[in-house]
């Protein structure tokens, strides 16, 4: 198999130009600052911009942007503030969610909006520039899929997140034709869905072509996000039966496809326990990370357990870890599982230090860098025990797509179409997690049952804020969380939710954003 090529974050597109480097067997090479409009003369070129588009749709979770991972956790009820610095117990709070110039607008939610279309202008110069370069029809198809890919990914965030937004097809090419208005949420599904089923045609299957790199996007993964999409809007309305049917489908052809299947055992597909996760059977689209500067995993740096402990394998900044409530159910069901969430490590001292599930403290005691107690347990998902930890450039892959989510699509759509359908699919899921098969009682029940597992499937992972979003359940989950700690005294937590999302919940679009395109309109108070 070839070696992968990692995408680099040096790939930066400036207004009227780039920059573009790109990599092969992980040597640089750069090129220089070029104009869109004349660069690309060959496939090489154009191969080096379409890593751009990759580096910077991995940027919306990283580099600038990682925080935007613990928003989305800390909003829901499995994320647990660990530090008060980026505002992480106010976002734990839901505090002052109406407003469009905080709410770490350089970095966490805020930043989506701006990073997702940078990822789009991207996309767009690829996809545009491509047609004239003389390539084979493949060559050209493999481009042009991916990049319309990672486009409708990019706007996907923004949707959920934000609501209606423009849908730009064209690149920018300098400092005319900024000011775009919203197009309407139905407009943007079109656009999202036309773009990954275009792509789908055009990419190879997973396994059908070696000379296709194995990291790269694959037909599988445009049907894997069209069943999340479908699923999510048919969900936002009324479980809207084409849609569902859509989402059931489409998440069939994943599974008949046989490209992938689960890890037999759940932790294997993490970096932390298996040297050799990287892109793995399980794995639909993940992101990219190398031990280099610009390409590591900001993610292990900013939600590990601090710099007090560099035996954990690198610098780190305490921010968020994961929900000791959430960790001790896992437990309590005998949750495989919970064997991905860090509950003990060896201190620089050579001592023991053990989460207790029951007082939700740690023994010793573990402190951020203000002296204040750790009352979580970490996720060690994105976090990297391998790579030498004085290179501060730690190296896991992370999670976008999973065949567990597939699987759990479908289950979902299957059932709310015909109850009791999907009923194998969710059991894949339990069985592996050690748990018995679940019994069908009725839809009602096994529509919640297939939840749960999402909950505890996919945690730090970014997809449980938009589970509850569309169930209309954030809210009460999250104040859950806040009441009980509170009483409990865990540190940075000091009362209830300030909000309590409902359904219909949008972000206030980030002001900065506001005042460059003055065609937008701003999201009305929740």
């Amino acid at each position: 198999m070839k070696t992968i090529k990692y995408i680099l974050a040096s790939a930066i597109l400036a207004v009227g130009g780039m920059v573009v480097t790109s990599c092969s067997d992980l040597e640089e090479k750069p090129l220089t600052f070029l104009n869109p409009n004349i660069y690309y003369n060959t496939e090489g070129e154009v191969d080096a911009a379409l890593n751009g588009v990759y580096n910077r749709f991995r940027n919306m979770y990283t580099a600038n942007s990682q925080l935007y991972l613990a928003n989305v956790e800390l909003y829901t009820e499995q994320g647990w503030p660990t530090y008060n610095k980026n505002s992480m117990e106010t976002l734990n709070r839901w505090y002052d969610i109406n407003n469009a110039s905080t709410g770490n607008s350089d970095r966490g939610v805020n930043r989506i909006w701006s990073a997702a279309y940078e990822a789009i202008n991207r996309a767009n110069i690829v996809i545009a520039r491509h047609q004239d370069v003389s390539m084979s029809e493949t060559s050209h198809g493999r481009i042009d899929g991916q990049a319309k890919f990672i486009r409708a990914y990019s706007l996907w965030h923004v949707i959920r997140l934000f609501g209606g937004a423009p849908i730009i097809t064209t690149y920018t090419n300098g400092l005319e034709g900024l000011e775009v208005p919203r197009n309407t949420v139905d407009e943007c599904y079109e656009a999202i869905i036309a773009d990954l089923e275009e792509a789908a045609k055009e990419l190879p299957a997973r396994g059908s072509d070696a000379s296709y790199d194995v990291w790269r996007i694959h037909q599988g993964a445009c049907y894997a996000l069209l069943g999340e999409v479908y699923l999510y809007r048919a969900t936002m309305n009324g479980n809207n039966q084409e849609y569902l049917t859509k989402a059931r489908d489409y998440s069939k052809m994943v599974i008949d496809s046989h490209a992938y299947s689960l890890m037999e055992n759940f932790t294997d597909q993490f970096y932390w326990f298996n040297e050799n996760a990287k892109n793995n059977k399980e794995s639909i689209f993940e992101l990219q990370f190398a031990p280099l500067s610009g390409q590591s995993n900001d993610m292990h740096i900013r939600f590990g357990l601090g710099r007090t402990y560099s035996s954990m394998g690198c610098y780190m900044y305490a921010r968020m870890g994961v929900s000791g409530f959430l960790y001790k159910e896992m437990l309590d069901n005998n949750d495989k599982r919970a064997e991905a969430l860090l509950s003990q490590f060896e201190l620089n001292d050579g001592t023991i230090s053990k989460y207790d599930p029951e007082t939700y403290q740690w023994n010793p005691v573990i402190t951020n860098d203000r002296d204040q107690p750790h009352n979580c347990v970490f996720n060690l998902k994105y976090m990297d025990n391998r790579t030498d930890a004085s290179l501060q450039k730690p190296n896991a892959n992370f999670p976008m797509l999973r065949y567990a989510e597939v699987l759990l699509n479908y289950a979902e759509a299957a059932n709310l179409l015909q109850g009791g359908q999907g009923l194998n699919e969710l059991n894949q899921i339990r069985t592996r997690a050690g748990l018995p098969a679940y019994t069908y009682t009725s839809q009602a029940n096994l529509d919640e049952e297939i939840f749960q597992q999402r909950r505890y499937e996919f945690v730090g992972e970014g997809k449980i804020f938009y589970d509850e979003l569309r169930r209309g359940v954030l809210g009460q989950y999250c104040s859950d969380k806040c009441v009980k700690g509170t009483a409990l005294n865990i540190a940075y937590f000091d009362g209830d939710v300030h909000f309590k999302a409902g359904r219909n919940f949008l972000f206030k679009i980030p002001k900065a954003d506001l005042d460059s395109n003055p065609a937008l309109e701003q999201n009305p108070d929740n």
